[in-house]
């Protein structure tokens, strides 16, 4: 209770008490805390508070029937704490001003010291009497709001990823196969993959009995993108355990990324075959063979997985586009009405357009955006999207189409700043002509015309169908200089596209990377995918950048995106990849399609 209070939640033990009857002495507990994964590496700006808060007498309301009446602002007491506290090597400490204050009737300091990654913080509090008199109110409050704040007196510490060393020393970790499986776990939490996978493979050379072991290393392998070796990890645990919960389809995953498809096809149905509820087996399962055009398959897959709760957006899209690509038009229309509004179904329209119409039902486009916003949000807090991969990436497509059908909602219902925070999010996700022609009108409705001519001119180079349209307002707003905007206006767009990178290796090398942010414009997380093996370094230093991402609200909803690394000589540059559906003739769903 006494951690819960001071903002320390984790396990206690050795928990040692003063004898209540001695009264001699100060009344002293003792206890061991532990939380393996206090602090989530790397993090940046993480503010932390290891003093105990000071509490002093409250304030007591002023007595209109007795205005003269002592301030009652006791018991008198002496307080004083302190903290030692070694940081490992990469962590930065950065620590608050001192604090110190003194009355006749009370005295409060608060030290913050950094050697060497070594913090010592002191906090004193003296309140030497039990009343004061009424005159005193103002003073006293005074001297209560700076010993009860902490809003000066927060350390904070900025956390990158543990060094090369670190990690050979935590793989070098001793203990029993338990205490190297806590500590892999503790690794885990904070993404240090590497060390996870060095003490899961210790614990289950160990150990290679343990209930979950070799599923949890090829977990560790899966997140480092050591297909073969989680794949291996995986096969162990069907071998001690047939019909595990999650094997099966943990590595039906590691077998697609591998390209041996058959086999993943195989893994899937032993999965659905343990577990036929499972929604997200039938989906995957569907989504794969979609790709490998077993259409008939893909479809009895997909209609599974539609039929179980929740609604998944991605799977509705998938079968939109199967009932079109199998002539079945009536269904392919429905099915990509409840998504977009419209019924265009086919590949070489823009995704956006049939759900950006002017004549649009707002209320019923509202009420489908959040719902599937609502099943998306639900979707990322499952980890349905923790393992980055062609099918994580492709639910970016329907983010960014429902940010874009709720924004144009709220335009025609009037709400123009929450339209204007929701299309400027979608745009900036998806560089859809239609979107940002859209963006325009919410503008100019405003009255920010600078502004509006400024999103014209980039609709105008994003192409579409509202090219033309948008070319025709920027001439409207401003035809003096319409003709420089449009052809700034494409070479911004390049650069959204492509951004420029310090020299990372000494000559040519190319690797895709996966990012995922969490309502940040820094990545949470950056994976190297494929590519040149002198180019995976390159990963923290793309986690340590800003990107021009943006979120509406802060919601479980993350913007997964992906890109390409090129170094050339003395120069690199990251492309970022448009959206599938903003690939022309690429639908979300056949964007990666292997070779049967």
């Amino acid at each position: 209770m006494v951690s819960r209070v001071w903002g320390l939640l984790g396990d206690v033990s050795e928990v040692h008490i003063d004898a209540l009857e001695n009264t001699t002495k100060p009344f002293r507990v003792t206890y061991h805390m532990h939380k393996a994964d206090y602090f989530k590496a790397p993090s940046s700006a993480v503010n932390f508070q290891l003093l105990p808060p000071s509490s002093v007498g409250r304030v007591p309301k002023a007595s209109k029937k007795h205005p003269g009446e002592p301030l009652d602002v006791g018991p008198a007491g002496e307080n004083t704490s302190h903290v030692h506290i070694e940081f490992p090597a990469n962590f930065s400490i950065h620590i608050p001003a001192d604090v110190s204050i003194t009355r006749d009737f009370g005295e409060y300091s608060t030290t913050y010291k950094v050697s060497k990654n070594m913090l010592d913080a002191d906090r004193k509090m003296v309140l030497k009497v039990n009343e004061l008199p009424a005159m005193r109110r103002a003073d006293y409050s005074s001297f209560h709001n700076v010993t009860t704040s902490s809003l000066e007196e927060t350390p904070w510490c900025s956390i990158s990823r543990p060094s090369a060393a670190s990690l050979t020393s935590a793989g070098e970790m001793k203990g029993t196969p338990a205490e190297l499986r806590e500590a892999a776990d503790a690794a885990f939490k904070r993404q240090d993959f590497p060390t996870a996978a060095a003490l899961l493979q210790r614990a289950s050379d160990q150990d290679p009995t343990s209930k979950d072991g070799w599923e949890q290393l090829g977990q560790a392998y899966s997140s480092l993108n050591q297909h073969d070796k989680a794949v291996r990890a995986f096969q162990r645990q069907l071998e001690r355990e047939p019909y595990h919960a999650h094997a099966n389809a943990e590595l039906a995953t590691e077998l697609t990324q591998l390209g041996r498809y058959d086999e993943a096809v195989a893994a899937y149905r032993k999965q659905i075959e343990i577990a036929p509820a499972e929604k997200s087996s039938h989906k995957r399962l569907g989504l794969l063979l979609v790709q490998l055009k077993r259409d008939q398959d893909a479809k009895s897959e997909l209609e599974t997985a539609a039929n179980i709760p929740p609604d998944d957006p991605e799977v509705k899209m998938a079968l939109a586009q199967l009932y079109s690509r199998t002539g079945d038009s009536k269904k392919a229309e429905l099915m990509m009405a409840s998504l977009t509004g419209g019924s265009s179904t086919t590949l070489a329209n823009d995704f956006f357009a049939p759900a950006l119409r002017e004549d649009a039902n707002p209320a019923e486009a509202a009420h489908d955006a959040e719902k599937n916003l609502s099943a998306i949000g639900d979707q990322f807090e499952s980890g349905e999207y923790d393992h980055l991969d062609a099918n994580s990436f492709s639910v970016m497509d329907m983010v960014a189409l429902s940010w874009a059908r709720l924004g144009w909602a709220r335009f025609l219902q009037g709400d123009t700043l929450a339209a204007s925070q929701l299309l400027d999010s979608a745009w900036e996700l998806s560089q859809s002509g239609t979107v940002a022609n859209r963006l325009a009108k919410v503008y100019e409705k405003t009255g920010a015309i600078d502004r509006a001519r400024h999103m014209y001119a980039l609709a105008a180079a994003a192409g579409g169908p509202e090219s033309q349209s948008s070319r025709k307002q920027v001439l409207k707003l401003n035809a003096g200089s319409a003709e420089k905007s449009l052809s700034q206006a494409v070479i911004e767009l390049e650069k959204m596209r492509t951004i420029t990178l310090p020299q990372l290796v000494s000559g040519n090398a190319t690797a895709r990377f996966m990012m995922i942010f969490d309502n940040s414009t820094t990545p949470d997380r950056a994976q190297f995918l494929d590519g040149d093996e002198a180019l995976r370094g390159a990963a923290e230093k793309l986690q340590a950048m800003e990107f021009a991402v943006k979120f509406p609200d802060v919601s479980s909803i993350k913007i997964i995106r992906l890109g390409t690394v090129s170094c050339q000589s003395s120069s690199c540059k990251l492309e970022m990849q448009p959206l599938n559906s903003m690939q022309e003739g690429i639908h979300p769903q056949v964007a990666a399609t292997p070779k049967p």
